[in-house]
This record gives structure tokens, sequence and C-alpha cells, in this order.
């Protein structure tokens, strides 16, 4: 049993088996050499850009081929997915709140598309980007201001 807030709920996820690999504390460009060993590609990586914004920990689920990797941002939690799809599957993941906007950006020659989401006794809106690159499924989801958010959009790294 793993105890885990996201956002600012506390959430707990049991495993039977023993694939689920936290790292905490570890270096974050280990985390993502580990994760693009696995996958045998390379990632998009996230680049630290907000003043107070750092690395926490990550979790891989290398059994899922799928990686969680978890930011601190102004004492919320910004949580990045890295998705390997196998066979005609895909990830599914639905949000509960609010949408308030829908649109697509174009990042890095990359369509992505970003939903602004209303949270009931929050002030700040939670975004979600979602995207594909060289068939690895991402999605980026924090707490913050618009401007914030766009600016971890605009500063992702893309492998050459």
């Amino acid at each position: 049993m793993v105890k885990q807030n996201v956002g600012d709920r506390e959430v707990e996820k049991s495993s039977t088996s023993h694939k689920i690999k936290m790292i905490e504390g570890e270096d974050e460009e280990k985390a993502y050499q580990e994760i693009g060993d696995v996958f045998n590609t390379d990632i998009v990586k996230i680049f630290v850009c907000l003043p107070g914004m750092s690395f926490d920990s990550v979790e891989f689920y290398e059994d899922k081929q799928m990686a969680e990797l978890f930011y601190l941002y102004n004492k919320k939690t910004i949580v990045y997915c890295i998705n390997a799809p196998y066979r005609e599957e895909s990830w599914g993941i639905d949000f509960e709140d609010t949408v308030e906007e829908e649109h697509f950006e174009n990042i890095n020659g990359c369509r992505v598309k970003v939903t602004k989401y209303k949270i009931d006794k929050e002030d700040l809106p939670k975004w979600v980007a979602k995207f594909e690159y060289n068939n690895i499924e991402y999605m980026l989801t924090g707490t913050m201001e618009k401007q914030d958010f766009e600016k971890i959009l605009k500063n992702l790294i893309f492998p050459n």
C-alpha cells in the first residue's frame, strides 16, 4: 500500500505485484534515462523553468510501460505521465472536474491538446496537456496559473 498526494487529494495505491518502482530523491536525469532505456527511445523531458519548481520523485511501472514523474511547484504537485502503449491499447484517464476550455497548441511540431478544468474550492484551475511523440504518449497535469503551465509546455525538451 502506498499513500501519495495527487493535487490536493491523498490517494492510496495497492499492488499485488512488486513491479511498481518508487524512487524518491533520485536524480531527475537518471529517472529519465531509466525510462528511456526501458522504453527503448529518447523521452520528451520537462525543463524545470519556474522559480521554486523542483523534481520530487518517479513511479515506474515496468510491466505496464508507464512512468509518472512528480514535480513540486507552489506547494502543489505537477504530474508528468509517460506511457509506451503496446498493442492497440492506450491509457484512459478521466477527470471529474468541469471542463472550462480546450484548445490545441503546436509545440516543436507536436500537436498538444490543452484542457483547463475548474476545481471546486480552488482559486487556480487545473491544466492538462496530452500529446504523442515517437509513439509514446505524454500527459502533463498541474494546478497553476495559465502562463506558468504554458511556460512549462513551451520549454519541454524534445529529443533530437
